[in-house]
């Protein structure tokens, strides 16, 4: 197995995107390297939600995706399940100026409290 190095960005992953039922998209990444896939689903309602937005680097190629679908611009919400860099670790929050982050409160107060720049309501 390859030495994992902090310098890593998957920029030459090929992503995907399908829809699974209807308004339910799945946005895919295989990682040849490590031999991985990282997934992320955009949910398409009234409040837009992306679930997770892959790792640094890749955030640009997921971006795309989304943009096949809707205007970056009405995404809602980003939401995380656990907290890890390739859950979440590519989303750079001013290119959807309206998006919040969501999680579950444990998650919230065990993993965003204390990290520079993270914007979060811990009331």
């Amino acid at each position: 197995m390859p030495e994992v190095s902090k310098s890593f960005h998957p920029d030459d992953i090929d992503v995907s995107i399908s829809e699974v039922i209807d308004g339910i998209y799945r946005i895919s990444g295989f990682v040849e390297r490590y031999g991985i896939t990282f997934n992320q689903f955009l949910i398409q309602d009234e409040n837009p939600t992306l679930i997770h937005t892959g790792p640094i680097g890749m955030y640009s190629k997921i971006e795309e995706k989304v943009k096949e679908v809707m205007n970056l611009e009405k995404l809602a919400y980003v939401a995380f399940l656990h907290f890890e860099s390739d859950e979440w670790g590519g989303m750079e929050f001013l290119k959807s100026p309206k998006a919040k982050l969501v999680c579950s409160d444990l998650s919230s107060k065990l993993n965003l409290t204390g990290w520079y720049d993270v914007p979060c309501d811990l009331s």
